[in-house]
């Protein structure tokens, strides 16, 4: 079994540190392995790269073909990675997340 760690997630800023930084943000404590730090990345990275091809339709206001496809992918991930926070996370991480109201358990 793979080693692991207790990690500190912070959402808005997608930092993953394995020290507590308060004043930081919101943060997620898990306890992960390096291939679910990895997924959890990918998981960012993805979300990323639906919200900058959604954030161009801001430009073009009255272009919105696809733009729901991208704000819906752009939702997708970042339900994913609360899922995987919720799943991974400590006892106190698992409240947090599910006092958002976004998942159930």
């Amino acid at each position: 079994m793979a080693d692991r760690k207790h990690y500190f997630v912070t959402v808005d800023t997608q930092d993953i540190r394995e020290v507590s930084l308060p004043g930081s943000g919101i943060e997620y404590e898990i306890i992960a392995d390096h291939n679910e730090i990895e997924q959890l990345n990918e998981l960012f990275m993805k979300k990323d790269k639906n919200e900058k091809k959604a954030m161009s339709f801001l430009a073009k206001p009255f272009d919105e073909w696809g733009a729901d496809d991208e704000r819906n992918a752009y939702d997708d991930h970042m339900m994913r990675i609360f899922q995987m926070l919720y799943e991974l996370g400590t006892d106190d991480t698992k409240t947090k997340i599910y006092e958002l109201g976004i998942i159930n358990r």
